[in-house]
């Protein structure tokens, strides 16, 4: 994430659209509003309809702002086309276009969907929005922040228990931030008590585990490129963080799973960089 902040900050002192690109649920609006300058418009555009029909004056409305255009691979060749009017009078204009999409606008363009000549102007400005299954090691953060947040602007007796967290950080959550948020607001409303792993994993029911198809395309791509060490390592976090999952962060019983002696499991995790936690079975981590 310090990366994709790296990356916007250069795009934006080039003058350049941004262009987000991320699974649903990535946080596309929270990244448009981290950039938007306080003080200042911020015209959020659900669809592309405005642009087929007086595109300047979504412009104009967003003079010295922000515009931002969510899901514009769903655009009409019409609104496509008044959005690449607009694309040379933004900086003109002072300001920031932030577009998103959740599909690869280069398929879209292949299949005759998307203009080619529009997804070239704004693919200078392409940033990847990593989804949280590539990004575990920020879940029991961003968990932490969730919950501070919520329990900030609603009264709650419960309170959010090791098991928990580990349980949350070891789901896949197909949704994303989205998904991640609204459950710990469920159980923040919800719970009276003490929130454990249980509750969580009741919850989520089957989502609380990927399917086998979301590891297969990450393991196949990237793997032939990697030296060997690194190839195994990687796929040893994968394997372990998929362990974790199935067996709900059970150490004893992910420590059966894969033939190795408790200690010799913390260990591994530990070089791997896979949070954990010592607790007991019942309190799984």
């Amino acid at each position: 994430m310090i990366e994709i902040e790296r990356a916007i900050e250069q795009l934006l002192r080039a003058n350049r659209p941004v262009l987000l690109i991320g699974e649903p649920g990535t946080g596309h609006e929270i990244v448009a509003r981290a950039l938007h300058v306080s003080d200042t418009p911020f015209v959020a555009l659900a669809n592309g309809a405005r642009f087929a029909t007086n595109p300047l004056q979504v412009l104009e409305e967003a003079r010295e702002g922000t515009l931002y255009c969510a899901e514009i691979g769903t655009y009409s060749k019409a609104e496509q086309k008044g959005l690449a009017f607009l694309l040379p009078k933004i900086e003109k204009h002072n300001t920031v276009l932030v577009c998103t999409s959740s599909e690869q606008l280069g398929n879209l363009a292949a299949e005759g969907r998307f203009d080619p000549a529009l997804l070239a102007a704004l693919s200078a400005g392409t940033v990847m929005l990593p989804p949280l299954r590539q990004r575990r090691e920020d879940l029991p953060a961003l968990i932490d922040r969730f919950w501070r947040e919520i329990t900030a602007s609603q009264r709650t007796l419960g309170t959010l228990q090791m098991g928990a967290v580990s349980a949350l950080s070891a789901a896949y959550w197909p949704g994303n931030l989205d998904h991640l948020h609204n459950v710990i607001a469920n159980l923040a409303l919800t719970i009276d008590n003490e929130i454990t792993g249980d509750h969580v994993r009741r919850l989520l029911g089957e989502t609380a585990l990927p399917p086998p198809s979301a590891i297969s395309p990450e393991v196949t791509a990237r793997f032939f490129e990697l030296p060997l060490r690194e190839a195994r390592e990687a796929f040893e976090r994968i394997y372990f963080e998929q362990l974790l999952g199935k067996e709900q962060s059970n150490m004893s019983r992910v420590a059966e799973r894969a033939g190795l002696e408790r200690t010799h499991l913390y260990r591994k995790l530990k070089q791997l960089n896979i949070r954990f936690s010592r607790r007991s079975d019942e309190g799984a981590c």
